[in-house]
């Protein structure tokens, strides 16, 4: 029995894998889409309610899934992630990332599970009536590991094992992300570049599908003047996935003290995603972010996501 037939029209293939992400190619038909499409919703509040730019400049343990090279520039200690997610009203993203500076560069590990809500099986016969229930899922964990390499320069990767389960099939591959980041001579610029979820194809009842596999190059700055200096960030992303479009992300971060930061952004290029907004609090090692994630889907309300981070 294929896959698609066991599934309510609409319910569970757009779903999961267009509505999600605003991604409308993947359920276009187009050949080459992609599959496992919640590798792609990122870590990180802060990086989220600045329109999702963050290859350049991540903060914290997002800076794991973003760019890890980053951390080994910027230098720091030891910083924990604790991230949730509600998407739609019918699925769930956990994250968790905790970035370490050792000696030798930064060691990084990220978790990240996507969960349905249970969702009523049905069989090839057009009858209407349910046969079960099943709840799908996507899991992902890596291991990172960045340094710096040249004066400015950092590079990265991060080695991931995959797996996928939708009712009665289920599959595990493997990726890997390749991160470079450089702080350029212009005061306060920062540049940055990743490929993510290089690996081969993974299969799901004998429908093969590709990772959903991305180029994405940034720029953060942080403008030296005395009035902006360690308060204000602008940063922009450039967005290629190999299901879609090229896209744009764009965002700013402004510091009211060091304590409180406000945060804005938007999403161009996308039919389903558009503005953004959020703020960090931080009081010693605790902060606690929140984004808002405008959604252009009828019908569905905006993301919101919330997150609690540790820094030593």
């Amino acid at each position: 029995m294929a896959l698609a037939s066991r599934f309510p029209m609409g319910v569970v293939a757009c779903a999961l894998l267009w509505g999600v992400l605003g991604a409308g190619e993947a359920c276009a038909g187009q050949p080459g889409d992609a599959g496992l499409l919640s590798l792609r919703l990122p870590f990180g509040t802060r990086e989220s309610a600045m329109g999702g730019a963050g290859v350049a400049a991540p903060a914290g343990a997002a800076a794991v899934w973003w760019n890890p090279a980053y951390l080994a520039l910027a230098g720091g200690g030891t910083d924990l992630l604790l991230q949730h997610q509600r998407l739609y009203g019918l699925f769930s993203k956990e994250s968790a990332a905790l970035a370490h500076h050792a000696a030798g560069g930064v060691l990084g590990f990220q978790f990240g599970g996507f969960y349905a809500d249970e969702i009523e099986r049905y069989g090839e016969e057009p009858v209407g009536v349910p046969e079960g229930t099943f709840e799908p899922y996507d899991v992902a964990v890596g291991i990172s590991y960045a340094r710096v390499v040249a004066d400015r320069v950092a590079l990265g990767a991060t080695a991931k094992v995959l797996y996928q389960k939708i009712d009665f099939f289920s599959d595990t591959g493997f990726a890997v992300d390749l991160f470079i980041s450089h702080r350029a001579v212009i005061e306060g610029l920062v540049l940055g570049a990743s490929v993510v979820n290089v690996g081969g194809q993974m299969n799901l009842d004998a429908e093969p599908f590709d990772l959903p596999t991305a180029v994405r190059l940034g720029a953060a700055y942080d403008p030296p003047h005395a009035l902006f200096a360690r308060r204000l960030t602008l940063a922009g992303d450039v967005f290629m996935p190999n299901d879609g479009n090229a896209k744009a992300h764009v965002g700013a971060e402004y510091r009211l003290i060091p304590e409180v930061a406000l945060r804005a952004g938007t999403r161009l290029n996308y039919e389903n995603q558009g503005l953004t907004a959020g703020l960090g609090l931080r009081k010693g090692v605790l902060e606690v972010g929140y984004a808002f994630e405008e959604s252009k889907v009828e019908g569905f309300e905006s993301f919101h996501k919330f997150s609690i981070e540790l820094h030593y």
